[in-house]
């Protein structure tokens, strides 16, 4: 069975006049900036493969795949899931 694990990541965010937040863009940790295609959906939900505290999850488009963003509502940080470096 594989492991995952959270890779935190700097955000590019809009926020709306009512204080609403839109993830525009992805920093990944190399530097490299990912533009967010479209929001497909949010919602409450805790991360699907690392487990933990509910979150604010985020199903997203990047260059034309689905990606699933989770951000930390106690730390206010982002992160996406992978497998797990050994």
């Amino acid at each position: 069975m594989e492991k995952y694990e959270k890779v935190y990541v700097a955000m590019i965010l809009r926020v709306s006049e009512e204080g609403i937040l839109k993830p525009v863009a992805v920093e990944w940790e190399d530097g490299t900036l990912y533009e967010i295609d479209r929001v497909t959906d949010e919602r409450n939900a805790p991360p699907e493969l690392t487990g933990g505290v509910l979150t604010r999850k985020y199903t997203v488009l990047i260059g034309g795949k689905e990606k699933k963003l989770y951000a930390e509502k106690r730390t206010n940080r982002w992160f996406l899931e992978r497998i797990a470096r050994i």
